[in-house]
């Protein structure tokens, strides 16, 4: 299923023509058709409106709904009290599917094959090392893992608009699949790690890149977060219906330009390794999401360091537009806006 939150802040499911089923409210419709008795009541305790809400119900919560989806698309199209149970595509406004202000958003770093030898060739002109070497190393447990944090706050949805920060002058893109996680959770074995995701969305890694160093001259924090620099959506695909996250092509377009063509493939350290070692001495709850790094393409990859100094050609600048797209999960676009 794919999950919204549309218009005044309600929990639908995204059909694939763009239309929304309000769950809830189809839920009541569907429970009442069977006569059973306080149906508003029930489907608040069990498809409830608000999505973490309904994340914390699990896979009861997600039976229930395909349910109430069932009784839409058999033809109904009002509640008990007269509730609009479905909404075209024209009549829809969709938000990022954050479940929480209070969500974290780890991030992680240099974790796509492709993108780390990029990287290596630009940055510091490596262009010995192979994917068989970066391969090499993990094994032996050389390569470095390392990531960060996006704030919450700083998040924005669909067609949302992100203004171009006024210390930099090169603004890039990263497109990355976010896993959701499902349940609360410390100390997740590898093994277990995969079963407490409950689905996944797209982010875009917006991040400044000026200055000698990869992070910009603010420091890593800084050069991740602003307003606007993790726009997230259009949907959360629960984990049923995306399948293995690994096989899965993600792309990125600037002015329509493809710059980022990969694949889930070449990810370094998976979803069940990075929630195991972050739960190592942090509780993760219901909501809480890991991004899982980006791939080759990225304005910083195609743009060599010269004398400590790259080009900004490449980087965004106000009034680009920016696409980012994840199979299964769909598109995901941002304007880039002058500083306002």
């Amino acid at each position: 299923m794919k999950l919204v939150i549309y218009n005044n802040g309600r929990l639908g499911a995204l059909r694939e023509d763009g239309s929304v089923t309000d769950l809830n409210h189809a839920y009541v419709a569907y429970i009442k058709s069977r006569g059973e008795p306080r149906p508003q009541a029930k489907a608040d305790a069990t498809v409830p409106a608000d999505l973490l809400a309904f994340i914390q119900e699990g896979k009861k919560g997600l039976d229930e709904a395909k349910k109430a989806v069932a009784h839409v698309k058999a033809g109904n199209k009002h509640g008990p009290r007269g509730e609009k149970l479905h909404y075209s595509g024209e009549e829809v406004k969709l938000h990022a599917p954050l479940p929480s202000k209070a969500t974290k958003i780890a991030m992680a770093g240099a974790n796509f094959y492709d993108h780390s030898l990029d990287a290596a060739r630009t940055l510091r002109g490596d262009t010995t090392t192979t994917i068989e070497d970066l391969k090499r190393q993990v094994e032996k447990g050389e390569y470095p893992a390392w990531g960060f944090w996006k704030h919450a706050g700083c998040v924005i949805g669909p067609g949302g608009e992100t203004s171009y920060p006024g210390r930099t002058q090169r603004l890039d893109y990263e497109v990355e699949l976010a896993a959701v996680i499902g349940k609360q959770c410390k100390d997740v074995a590898e093994k277990d790690a995969m079963s407490i995701i409950y689905g996944y969305t797209i982010v875009n890694d917006l991040s400044i890149r000026d200055g000698p160093r990869r992070p910009g001259p603010d420091g890593l924090f800084y050069a991740k977060n602003f307003d606007g620099c993790a726009p997230m959506g259009p949907c959360i695909v629960t984990a049923d219906e995306i399948g293995d996250p690994y096989k899965l092509q993600i792309k990125q377009w600037v002015n329509g330009e493809l710059r980022q063509d990969g694949s889930m493939e070449n990810i370094i350290r998976g979803y069940d390794w990075w929630l195991s070692h972050l739960t190592r001495d942090m509780v993760f709850y219901p909501g809480d999401i890991i991004c899982g790094g980006t791939c080759s393409g990225t304005a910083m990859d195609q743009t060599p360091m010269v004398d400590g100094k790259t080009d900004p050609k490449l980087f965004l600048k106000p009034g680009d537009e920016v696409e980012a797209w994840i199979e299964k999960i769909g598109s995901l676009k941002t304007s880039i806006v002058a500083k306002q």
